[in-house]
């Protein structure tokens, strides 16, 4: 029995107040077969013992149990919290070499700077050229082209929106600490689809995903972990084939981490092109496109997995042959040991 999933269910006083029911009706029950064994009459002190004993023993125990279960819960949480916070420190030790600070600020600065003026400016243009072409009195468009036009509008709004809205988030992520601890995958996946519910429809994609109570129980940051998934399968969508045939999955014991916590791995494969091994090195850098003769994006979605995954003391990588797709992935955290009989979809080779 998974006591992890049992305190989530029904909470700490449900839990206990369960269990000690069952206590009392087996201790009941066995009353009563000792009683018509023995060839006993009724008798009322005996039942009311066995319900008042399981009240006085059992029901503290059980809540003693469940109340330390949690306290280690959250000592093995805390642990994982401080060993993901060495290995970020160990990571980003490692990047620099002599690297300082300041200079990689310089460098993030230089980034933010490009993608507000050409990625933003571009647009802005767009925006612009048809709000004056509408807003011209001495020009009479035709109502299918007004529609038109202000269809275009809208579209780019929304994409200037999308930028802005992902150089926030990587500029939170480099600021912001987070409380991380054990999070619902399967929740987060389901938010992640219908975030993306229009996308899929669009393109027609196939989606596949495990059953909900496969999904290992991992340490992370819901918020954050939603935006890693948006922005693989959104990409798995986008340069997959015709139409997207988009596979989630995972491993559960997938490797060690520096500090020595199992690692469990999620992976996002698509069935596009695939990607050449020469050019697999830069996609995690940042502002750097997925393919940068055919891309509608601003390249800033695989950096800030990067730049997440970092802060939550996980990995992330990519594996693609030309001609036979890609399977992009991150690791996380294992919050407690998973059994050895989990059934795990393994990746095609």
């Amino acid at each position: 029995m998974s006591w992890s999933k049992w305190l989530q269910k029904f909470g700490l006083e449900g839990s206990t107040a369960i269990l000690t029911l069952a206590a009392i009706g087996v201790s009941v029950l066995i009353t009563a077969v000792v009683q018509r064994l023995t060839g006993q009459n009724f008798q009322p002190v005996a039942y009311f013992s066995a319900v008042l004993i399981p009240l006085l023993l059992v029901a503290p125990l059980v809540y003693l149990f469940f109340s330390l279960y949690i306290q280690l819960e959250e000592a093995n949480i805390d642990l994982i919290r401080k060993d993901a916070q060495i290995d970020y420190l160990k990571k980003t030790a490692s990047q620099q070499n002599g690297s300082s600070e300041k200079e990689q600020l310089i460098r993030d600065l230089n980034s933010f700077a490009q993608t507000v003026a050409h990625d933003l400016k571009t647009p802005l243009t767009t925006i612009m050229g048809f709000a004056t072409m509408l807003a011209d009195q001495k020009v009479q468009l035709p109502a299918d082209q007004q529609k038109e036009a202000l269809q275009t509008i809208v579209k780019t709004s929304l994409k200037m929106n999308n930028i802005i809205q992902e150089l926030m988030l990587l500029a939170a992520v480099r600021q912001a600490s987070v409380r991380i601890g054990p999070i619902m995958m399967p929740n987060i996946v389901s938010q992640a689809k219908q975030r993306l519910r229009g996308v899929l429809i669009d393109s027609q994609a196939e989606l596949i995903i495990p059953e909900a109570s496969a999904w290992p129980r991992v340490i992370g940051y819901a918020a954050w972990v939603e935006e890693i998934w948006i922005n693989y399968i959104s990409n798995a969508i986008k340069y997959g084939g015709t139409p997207p045939r988009v596979e989630l999955g995972f491993d559960v014991d997938y490797k060690k981490s520096p500090s020595g916590r199992s690692m469990a791995r999620f992976w996002v494969r698509d069935n596009g092109k695939g990607i050449a091994y020469a050019d697999q090195a830069q996609l995690f850098t940042q502002f750097t496109r997925l393919d940068q003769m055919r891309a509608e994006g601003n390249g800033l979605g695989l950096s800030i997995v990067a730049r997440i995954l970092d802060k939550l003391g996980g990995e992330y990588g990519v594996e693609s042959e030309l001609g036979k797709g890609s399977l992009f992935y991150f690791t996380l955290p294992l919050a407690v040991i998973e059994p050895t009989t989990r059934r795990v979809p393994k990746p095609k080779q």
